[in-house]
């Protein structure tokens, strides 16, 4: 989507909200930017790719000297910890995605997901703090 589309989706949602305002209950101005900021998050997560890499690709990289810093270092030493799954989980955690969302990209139950965010919690504290 460009700007106007956005605008044209946001125009036509602000009508369709209007119908549904009770005045009642807050403010046009606050009911309104509450209901179009979510409708817009939530437009914007549809839209976007998330950039993968393949880790096969970092081979090729191997002869080209880098300059990183220690916190670059220690993240990606951290990372090299996790499992694939874990990895794809907390790139797409980071990225804002949802429970649901992230169970229907990763093809796997909420449970699953709530075990893939343990370990990596456990893996993180253990990696930053145990040290």
């Amino acid at each position: 989507y460009n700007n106007d589309e956005y605008m044209q989706l946001l125009t036509i949602k602000m009508w369709e909200l209007s119908k549904v305002y009770n005045p009642q209950k807050s403010s046009l101005n606050s009911f309104l930017y509450a209901r179009l900021n979510y409708f817009l998050i939530d437009l914007f997560r549809s839209h976007r790719s998330i950039e993968t890499f393949d880790v096969a690709e970092l081979d090729n990289l191997s002869n080209i000297n880098y300059s990183f810093d220690d916190a670059q270092i220690l993240y990606e030493n951290f990372i090299s910890q996790l499992s694939e799954k874990e990895q794809l989980w907390l790139q797409l955690k980071l990225a804002g995605y949802k429970q649901k969302e992230l169970a229907e990209k990763l093809n796997c139950s909420i449970s699953t997901l709530k075990n893939y965010q343990n370990r990596v919690k456990i893996k993180y504290n253990n990696y930053y703090f145990n040290k």
